[in-house]
């Protein structure tokens, strides 16, 4: 009997502030993930990690780490707007969560197309943050319908931690750069070569351009190889690589005091496997435009 009563009690509650949180009104349109149904999922691969939360009858929720790059936050819906939305970004405990507070993050623009909403590094990992602390950040914005219902769309901190472990090791494997490009580009060889052809030349302009609209700039230079060889020879083939763009890019007027040199060998592949589509893309340098101190 006391049993039944616990459960009753704690039935109520929960009603109660599920209304506190979510005030139940004819133009609202709530979407989120219910605790049986809550997964935030792993998409691991060489150059990129994801971590992927659906939200049912919305889209997905994306947090994304590229290799060389910073952490953003997107989302991704099944019906595009038309047009920009003005949102609020909220963030609500959960009903287990009573008495913690709401926090207000802030407003933002959702973009019309399927990718209304990409967020930099620091918002990014503020909403990180509220999931890891088992918050759950909300999206507040009326309808791209007609404007007459108000949308409510939540992300679910329920299973959040069990993939946050995953996730943080994954970005661990990545390639990382002391710098934020500002342009980068790929410049592939052939095999064992260090050769520059006519398209890869052309490919080097775009670079060269760039530079030119802002000479504070530096720019630097990564080498890589694919995995066949010896990881000495990968090394040193990485290093003549460079230095064959270098030689291009001081004939086209850059200082070759604003030039850096870095040589990774086979240790940073683009591509898995042990395949010429694979070694194709891996035998590279990159060429990244970066601040005067990166």
């Amino acid at each position: 009997m006391v049993s039944l009563i616990y459960k009753a009690r704690t039935l109520t509650l929960w009603v109660i502030l599920s209304l506190v949180s979510f005030p139940l009104s004819a133009s609202n349109q709530i979407f989120s993930a219910t605790l049986e149904d809550s997964r935030w999922q792993l998409d691991a691969g060489l150059s990129a990690c994801v971590l992927r939360h659906e939200i049912p009858g919305f889209g997905v929720a994306h947090f994304e780490q590229q290799a060389n790059r910073q952490l953003t936050f997107a989302l991704y819906v099944a019906h595009a707007p038309l047009g920009k939305l003005q949102a609020s970004l909220t963030s609500r405990p959960p009903v287990w969560k009573f008495p913690a507070k709401r926090k207000d993050l802030g407003s933002m623009t959702l973009q019309k197309g399927k990718n209304p909403l990409v967020l930099p590094r620091d918002m990014a990992l503020r909403l990180y943050y509220e999931l890891e602390q088992g918050m759950e950040p909300t999206l507040t914005f009326n309808d791209w319908a007609d404007g007459q219902d108000e949308v409510v769309v939540s992300l679910s901190p329920v299973r959040f931690r069990e993939a946050q472990a995953q996730f943080s090791d994954c970005i661990g494997e990545l390639p990382f750069l002391d710098f934020t490009p500002v342009f980068e580009k790929y410049i592939h060889f052939s095999t064992a070569s260090s050769d520059l052809t006519r398209s890869t030349r052309s490919q080097l302009n775009q670079a060269v351009n760039a530079y030119r609209k802002n000479r504070n700039l530096k720019i630097v230079l990564g080498g890589h190889a694919d995995e066949r060889g010896a990881d000495t020879y990968n090394m040193r083939l990485s290093k003549r690589r460079t230095a064959s763009v270098a030689r291009y890019l001081k004939f086209k007027g850059i200082p070759g005091n604003k030039i850096e040199h870095r040589h990774f060998g086979e240790t940073q592949p683009l591509a898995a496997g042990s395949v010429e589509s694979a070694w194709s893309k891996n035998r590279r340098v990159a060429v990244w435009l970066a601040d005067k101190n990166p």
